[in-house]
């Protein structure tokens, strides 16, 4: 989703000589414009969101994109659709916290929350049972990662179809 990275800036006189480029021909680039590869992002791009389910792509979006718009459109979207039996507040905290896991040890990130949304207990109004509460999340963060996994095997399976795989990564 790197069509996400343009933002137009001046870039400084190494950012305009670097190249990414592949392994094998390093030092020779993709052999694209900026343009012609921004072109080529958006139309994999397109290619993936019209392909994958929305549940797939949702998933995709949530946990991989950088435009924080694109984000809460996919955790409302999930929240709505996720196959489980809790009701709906329970639900849109279940994503949030899927898309945005507890930091370990305290650490703080772009996409962190505090401390005191992961208790569990209050993402029910109801006084449900702990259990019950447990179940949910389990059945939810199962069907999420359900979602994601098929996400990316969706997602190989047409860049290999397509031809825009050229190999493994390092």
């Amino acid at each position: 989703m790197s069509i996400e990275t343009n933002d137009g800036t001046a870039k400084s006189g190494w950012q305009m000589r670097y190249q990414a480029g592949f392994p094998e021909t390093r030092g020779e680039g993709s052999g694209l414009s900026a343009e012609e590869r921004l072109t080529q992002d958006a139309m994999t791009r397109g290619m993936l969101h019209r392909e994958l389910t929305r549940a797939q792509w949702f998933a995709l979006v949530a946990r991989r994109s950088i435009n924080n718009a694109e984000v809460v459109e996919a955790i409302n979207w999930l929240s709505h659709h996720a196959v489980t039996p809790a009701h709906h507040l329970f639900r849109l905290k279940a994503v949030t916290a899927w898309v945005m896991p507890k930091r370990a040890n305290g650490q703080t990130g772009t996409r962190s929350l505090p401390d005191a949304f992961y208790v569990l207990h209050s993402w029910d109004n109801d006084g449900k049972p702990e259990g019950t509460l447990r179940r949910w999340k389990c059945v939810t963060d199962k069907w999420l990662n359900e979602s994601y996994r098929d996400a990316h095997e969706a997602v190989e399976r047409l860049l290999v179809e397509h031809c825009l795989k050229v190999g493994e990564a390092a």
